[in-house]
């Protein structure tokens, strides 16, 4: 369907602020008091909103050009409250938005609307997860052996000082934990974590989720993750190379995309370019090296 006028205007207004949204992330934020304004790009209350043209709402942030009462300072950003008007310097929302007598007019005050998020695809997701992953480990662990007060857990997390012995089996795909007293070497606890066949193995979500079984403690967020489905450089997957080799388990050594946009691979064994292709059976088995992009939301 052929999109109208207005309609193509609005598409290349939103391109132009995402555009300036990561030109305004590369150059770095400059504070004015709880915000950053550059252009048509504002931060307030550590979120980001751009300019439109239209009159304020309920959750916008304006800023006025032109207003002459003690309530409001120009060129300062004001959040509008759910009844509709903004939230002034002394934190009420009692004064009108568009008060033709103090100065502020459609004409005179610059609306911004929230820019919501982009959703985290699912190799964004799964690093966020391995990373608290890694966090989750080096946290109950340094609790373990420095006498602490736990709260939660089993008796073992909460009363005894111990240290984690991890084995690791990555042709097995398991990762098991011996929970061993810190003085006598004693094994107190054991915690198995077996990678679901289906799923894609990871050292360090192992790590979390066979220590917290060990102690009694919820790892449900890590047993849950989702599974990666975008090859990246580190990955080692199971793949068609050719009619010789049929699937071979190789590790990803750079990724690039060819002119359709599809992601090729290439590791030590070739010296070219292969496709990931799910349809012929080629799976992402272990990304416990994987160098996933850091999220565009953080």
């Amino acid at each position: 369907m052929t999109k109208t006028k207005n309609e193509r205007i609005t598409t290349l207004e939103n391109e132009v602020a995402e555009l300036k949204l990561i030109v305004h992330e590369l150059r770095g934020k400059k504070s004015i008091e709880s915000s950053t304004i550059l252009e048509d790009i504002i931060e307030f209350e550590g979120q980001q909103y751009k300019k439109v043209d239209r009159k304020g709402r309920k959750g916008d942030v304006v800023i006025f050009r032109n207003n002459n009462t003690r309530f409001f300072t120009n060129g300062v950003p004001y959040k509008v409250a759910a009844n509709g008007r903004p939230v002034d310097n002394e934190k009420e929302a009692v004064s009108p938005l568009y008060h033709d007598g103090f100065g502020r007019t459609p004409e005179t005050v610059d609306v911004y609307e929230l820019i919501e998020p982009k959703p985290l695809t699912q190799n964004q997701q799964r690093a966020e997860i391995i990373e608290k992953a890694k966090k989750f480990v080096e946290k109950v662990s340094s609790q373990q052996s420095s006498w602490a007060v736990n709260e939660n857990g089993n008796e073992t997390y909460q009363q005894k000082c111990t240290f984690n012995d991890f084995i690791i089996n990555n042709e097995k795909r398991t990762v098991v934990v011996l929970v061993k007293g810190e003085d006598s070497g004693k094994i107190f606890e054991k915690g198995i974590a077996k990678c679901n066949p289906s799923d894609v193995f990871n050292e360090h979500i192992g790590k979390a989720i066979a220590l917290g079984r060990a102690l009694g403690l919820d790892v449900s967020e890590f047993e849950q993750v989702v599974q990666p489905n975008e090859v990246v450089v580190g990955m080692v997957v199971e793949t068609f190379i050719n009619i010789e080799e049929h699937h071979k388990t190789i590790k990803v050594e750079k990724v690039v995309k060819d002119s359709y946009g599809i992601k090729l691979f290439e590791h030590l064994q070739t010296a070219f370019f292969t496709p990931f292709e799910v349809e012929c059976g080629d799976k992402i088995s272990n990304d416990t090296y994987a160098k996933y992009e850091v999220s565009s939301n953080e």
